[in-house]
């Protein structure tokens, strides 16, 4: 991609975010769900870190949790070094500009009673209250041109537009207060496929342009996989894998992210599926499996597997992987081409990583 990630912006250190369980007529608490459990990664200045896994793994739950829209149970969410879960007032409100959403339902993520420029327009008048309205109106005007759409939308409203027009609205609120770091959530899993590449590039171009860091928190793994400089794949509130892009999905090494990406659709029909289909059912989130949270339906699950929990584990080439089979305290297994742990191998899926690609051939 064209722009080279800094120093780490924002961070975790041992998140966690778990939700009691209450029955009885006094409320008493049955137990916990634990939707994000121990969690620790950080997002660099102008990178783009995302977040993949099932639905209920913990995603937005963590993109809320970076935001301060939820309080940890545990843990910390650091900014520059400093901890927004215990800010106040006008800390909480400088955090508030340098942090901002982008949502994934453009249409009720945006007031149907305020015109465009209104919604632009609202970030301004919390955050710089001195401007005048003119200048709050030529400041809305530069950033709706800034995300593809003319000044003459400020006067317009949100039900006049297209699913992606709106969000190209909700991409000139998140940038009016000057952030950054922005949090997508599932920021175009609504649109259409040829409106999904219009802004998934326009967010890099947004990127390039102003150096900004995404939290990308997406189901879609092709989108993923254009998108990000690293990767995190969650299961069960816990990071099973960490890496580069290129390098996980060319030589994924736990079983669940083999797993996902044998789901990506391969347009090459000699190709072969290839496709690991996993038994069973993900697990209660309130009644996780002891030790390793994916033994359940693991293809390699090993006795050994339940005893302990599993440590997020430091590879050579800088990845992480949560997997008794590439150490903690076991040999590292005789992989069947790279990337391929015993019972795992994957056909068509390539046995050495991608070279680095610039910024031309990864354009939608």
């Amino acid at each position: 991609m064209g722009v080279t990630p800094g120093e780490p912006l924002i961070e975790c250190q041992g998140l966690s975010r778990h939700y009691p369980i209450r029955s009885g007529l006094f409320g008493r608490e049955t137990g916990r769900v634990r939707a994000v459990d121990d969690l620790t990664l950080h997002v660099r200045r102008g990178e783009t870190y995302s977040l993949v896994g099932e639905s209920g793994c913990g995603k937005s739950t963590t993109g809320r949790l970076f935001l301060r829209l939820e309080l940890p149970t545990a843990g910390r969410v650091l900014l520059r070094g400093v901890d927004i879960t215990s800010m106040r007032g006008t800390a909480l409100r400088r955090f508030r500009r340098l942090a901002q959403p982008v949502f994934q339902d453009p249409f009720s993520s945006l007031n149907p009673r305020m015109t465009v420029g209104a919604t632009v327009e609202e970030g301004l008048v919390i955050h710089e209250p001195d401007l005048s309205r003119a200048g709050r109106r030529d400041r809305a005007a530069d950033l709706l041109a800034l995300t593809g759409l003319d000044a003459g939308c400020l006067d317009r409203w949100p039900h006049e537009f297209s699913g992606g027009q709106r969000q190209r609205v909700g991409l000139a609120r998140a940038l009016s207060t000057r952030p950054e770091f922005i949090v997508a959530d599932e920021a175009v899993s609504a649109l259409d496929v040829s409106v999904q590449a219009q802004i998934i590039n326009l967010l890099r171009d947004l990127q390039e342009r102003l150096g900004l860091a995404y939290l990308f928190i997406a189901h879609d793994l092709a989108v993923v996989k254009h998108l990000s400089h690293r990767v995190g794949v969650m299961y069960l509130g816990h990071l099973m894998e960490e890496g580069g892009a290129d390098a996980l999905f060319s030589d994924p090494l736990h079983p669940y992210t083999r797993a996902l990406l044998s789901a990506i659709p391969n347009p090459d029909p000699g190709a072969g599926r290839g496709r690991i289909i996993l038994s069973g059912d993900v697990p209660r989130a309130d009644r996780p499996p002891s030790g390793c949270r994916f033994r359940t339906r693991c293809p390699s699950a090993m006795p050994r597997c339940g005893e302990a929990e599993v440590q997020l584990l430091a590879q050579a080439d800088g990845r992480k992987v949560r997997c008794l089979l590439y150490g903690q305290g076991a040999p590292s297994p005789a992989r069947a081409g790279k990337g391929s742990p015993p019972g795992l191998s994957v056909p068509g899926m390539p046995g050495e990583s991608a070279p680095a690609r610039d910024a031309s051939e990864k354009t939608v």
